[in-house]
């Protein structure tokens, strides 16, 4: 992946989880463990097991949205299969398979998300707030919550 792509992938994680209320306690482009080649750790705190799995498979899903937004590419039938996104596909799959009794509603949860966070990514103001992330991390390689804060002028 591009590195000022995966960028936008990470920045879109960490904001999504910045508005759903969730403490960002660092985002990094550096690889942390194996196979791992970014990483954004969100704190979270009272939520229920069901609030908890519906955040964490949109956080999951809104990196992949960003980075298809800043490629600028049409191509949402193929991300389950984008070897780069693996990992946040099984992620989000993983927390609606919680909420979700069968494979049908689960589609159709992971769909009405996907469909949210394409109208949230089309927001002018979300798209300067990822790309202000998305250069920051491009600039430093990890965010640590000061910086994050910073780097959206919070």
């Amino acid at each position: 992946m591009p590195p000022y792509a995966q960028a936008w992938h990470e920045a879109g994680h960490a904001l999504m989880a910045h508005q759903l209320g969730g403490r960002i306690r660092h985002l990094t482009l550096e690889p942390e463990e194996a196979g791992a080649e970014a990483a954004t750790a969100v704190e979270w705190s009272n939520l229920s097991r069901q609030e908890l799995a519906l955040c964490s498979a949109t956080v999951a899903l809104a990196g992949p949205v960003a980075e298809m937004h800043f490629r600028d590419e049409d191509a949402w039938e193929d991300t389950s299969l984008a070897s780069a996104w693996r990992a946040d596909w099984a992620e989000a799959e993983r927390h609606l398979g919680l909420l979700a009794g069968e494979a049908g509603e689960l589609e159709s949860a992971r769909d009405k998300i996907l469909a949210q966070l394409r109208r949230w990514i089309g927001d002018p103001p979300i798209q300067e707030r990822i790309a202000r992330l998305a250069d920051a991390l491009d600039a430093h390689g990890t965010l640590d919550e000061v910086l994050f804060e910073d780097a959206l002028g919070s």
